[in-house]
């Protein structure tokens, strides 16, 4: 296992913070400092050699110390695309809705299609796969559940019991803080329906697959 700190922050302490530690296998690597928060979680991805990776955000931490072995043993079948655990949500400056939300997608059987208007899945830190894909930098409200979407797209995921990881819900540091949520959301929906990956009739199959 190895942990890659990337860090596209202004200051050193950060860096001098992982220095400290010591630790062989947390790494430092400087982030990039592109103003866009996506291709600094990019570069921490490709910087990565294991099998599995898993994205924890500033606003996010483990709870089960069993969460990752656990995850990782699940992605031994080569079906399993990604393993999904459940999130425990704080809230800060406003309530989150994620939870009302995970339980209507969980009703609803969790159909990838329905990610982009609702996400069922939670903070970065709930989802582990297998190194490879990237995130699409050019997404902002979207550019997780798109990500996602393309990866359980190649296979099925797998769903964890228990509380494994804490997420601090809605906070004026989160990068979606500074935008018009709806507008983004509309636009961005809009240009993922109609990409190669999820044409619209594709997604019109899936409705359609889901209510039988």
């Amino acid at each position: 296992m190895e942990v890659i700190v990337s860090d596209d922050s202004a200051g050193p302490a950060i860096r001098e913070h992982v220095a400290a530690l010591a630790i062989p296998r947390v790494r430092y690597v400087d982030g990039a400092r592109s103003g866009n928060p996506v291709d600094n979680w990019n570069r921490g991805l490709s910087e990565a050699g294991g099998s599995a990776c898993v994205l924890v955000h500033h606003d996010e931490f483990l709870i089960d110390p069993t969460y990752l072995r656990r995850a990782v043993d699940r992605l031994d079948d080569p079906e399993v695309a990604a393993v999904i655990g459940h999130t425990m949500v704080t809230g800060v400056d406003r309530p989150s809705r994620f939870t009302l939300a995970s339980r209507i997608a969980r009703a609803a059987g969790r159909p990838v299609w329905l990610l982009p208007s609702l996400n069922w899945i939670g903070p970065t830190a709930a989802f582990v796969f297998r190194r490879g894909p990237l995130f699409e930098p050019t997404l902002v409200q979207l550019v997780d559940v798109d990500f996602y979407r393309r990866v359980l797209g190649t296979g099925r995921a797998v769903f964890l019991n228990g509380d494994c990881v804490g997420s601090l819900g809605h906070h004026g540091a989160q990068i979606t803080a500074s935008i018009d949520p709806r507008q983004a959301a509309r636009a961005e929906i809009v240009r993922i329906a109609t990409g190669p990956e999820l044409s619209f009739h594709r997604a019109v199959q899936d409705v359609r697959a889901w209510v039988g």
